[in-house]
């Protein structure tokens, strides 16, 4: 089209029309983080967008502006996303239990600022396109992953016990179910609790909230996790 094909020029007026493309692309992908309340939100997403469109200007303008510069442009984008990967390791929780937290957000953020190069190459068209497919894989796909993994036989368990003697009563519980484990793991809390870690494999599938709900009716158990 021709409004993007000008873009690709160095005006005024397309180097703002990238900007705020930018901004709208980061919002697209923001907006949606913030609904689900996570950590990297709309602003930190539009801010990276924004910042790495204008790194890829920036670059732009220095090769442009003068004969004797050489520099690959493709060295400011490596750079904006390795430093965009050290961003993305702040909105990562470990919960302590074995569970890592905020990788699609972390993965959203990362693919934010490739959009943002796009849209500060002049591409705004394909920074809108792979906006709205991040916008699909966060609406469509994150209902399938958790569908898949509500079914699924394999979890990790991660359980509080009141005392270290009820540990064979969770195994016990565990044996009935026909549930095999691995790598069990028992440590002692800071509050004096028992904490029980394992990998396990029911027999069928959806047997996972079922098993759940039985293991969390022990009067031993405080607290149970399957992930």
């Amino acid at each position: 089209m021709e409004l993007f094909a000008s873009l690709r020029t160095f005006s005024f007026g397309a180097v703002a029309l990238r900007l705020l493309g930018a901004v709208l692309c980061g919002a697209m992908v923001g907006l949606d983080r913030e609904m689900r309340n996570k950590r990297a939100g709309l602003k930190t997403h539009v801010l990276v967008c924004l910042g790495a469109a204008l790194c890829m200007i920036v670059s732009e303008c220095v090769i442009l502006g003068r004969e004797d510069v050489t520099t690959d442009a493709t060295r400011v984008a490596a750079n904006v996303v390795t430093g965009v990967g050290f961003l993305c390791a702040a909105t990562l929780i470990n919960r302590g239990n074995g569970s890592l937290h905020g990788l699609t957000t972390a993965a959203g953020l990362w693919t934010t600022a490739i959009i943002g190069l796009a849209c500060g190459s002049g591409w705004l068209e394909v920074g809108l396109l792979v906006s709205a497919i991040v916008l699909v894989v966060f609406a469509v796909l994150g209902r399938v992953d958790a569908q898949i993994d509500r079914i699924s036989r394999g979890f990790d368990l991660y359980a509080e016990l009141a005392d270290y003697e009820e540990v064979p009563r969770l195994l016990e519980a565990l044996h009935e179910h026909n549930v095999h484990f691995s790598g069990l793991q028992v440590t002692k809390s800071p509050v004096g609790s028992t904490i029980v870690q394992l990998s396990a494999t029911t027999p069928h599938l959806g047997e996972k909230e079922p098993l759940a709900e039985s293991l969390r009716a022990l009067g031993c158990v405080r607290y149970l996790e399957m992930f």
